[in-house]
């Protein structure tokens, strides 16, 4: 598959502005020291604690149940995680549909082997649903499941492929309303296997946010570095 050219840029930029009114009706509430703050206080700023995210999170929006802490990554620009460091939901489910995606370089789309060309087959994950629901884990599309693995969990929202191959899972052509104009380069960090010395370490720290977001890439750019932009 060829890498993101002019054209989808361009599709990219109707992309957001299709979605204008959406991101006013979802926008990102700002508010310090959030973690801190009681239910009550959650609940007054459109916020509750609800089922935890892959990445450790629980502050949820009220309306549309995206992930606070994720969101704040998306919008800086950051892409990336380590598999022994999600939450113990979701790890042993990310371990096995990673082992499913054929990995190539950062531009080219990584074809998913499960499903036919039209209809990839849909994955069980656990979700915002989870903590009302009878049935702890729902079938989510493969791309939104490794959206929220690689940039963060986004609740009730959208995700969609720049590239336009239904079988791609390539994080860096799959795109929510919270992302920026120009996606990162690269995926940092990047690690799809366990590692027994990682787990040991997850299994020892009570605040496993802190491990992962210690490596993430600061990836926010100037539009004028970006190879995409256009004159």
């Amino acid at each position: 598959m060829p890498s993101l050219s002019a054209t989808v840029f361009l599709e990219m930029a109707n992309f957001y502005r299709n979605l204008k009114q959406s991101l006013e009706d979802t926008g990102f509430r700002y508010v310090p020291n959030i973690e801190t703050f009681s239910d009550e206080i959650l609940e007054t700023h459109g916020y509750y604690r609800g089922f935890v995210c892959p990445h450790n999170h629980y502050i949820r929006d009220s309306k549309m149940h995206w992930c606070y802490f994720c969101v704040k990554k998306i919008l800086s620009n950051v892409c990336g995680f380590d598999v022994n460091y999600l939450n113990l939901e979701y790890k042993i489910k990310y371990e096995k549909l990673w082992s499913k995606i054929e990995i190539k370089d950062m531009d080219d789309c990584w074809p998913l082997r499960n499903g036919t060309r039209y209809s990839p087959k849909r994955v069980c994950f656990p979700s915002y649903r989870s903590s009302y629901s009878h049935q702890k884990a729902e079938n989510v599309t493969p791309h939104k499941a490794i959206y929220q693995c690689a940039w963060g969990d986004i609740g009730s929202m959208v995700v969609t492929r720049l590239c336009g191959n239904p079988l791609c899972c390539n994080p860096l052509h799959l795109i929510s309303s919270w992302n920026r104009l120009f996606p990162p380069s690269t995926i940092s960090p990047f690690e799809t296997r366990f590692v027994a010395e990682k787990l040991m370490v997850y299994g020892a720290n009570k605040d496993n946010t802190i491990i992962t977001e210690r490596d993430f890439k600061h990836t926010i750019s100037h539009p004028l570095e970006h190879k995409e932009t256009t004159e």
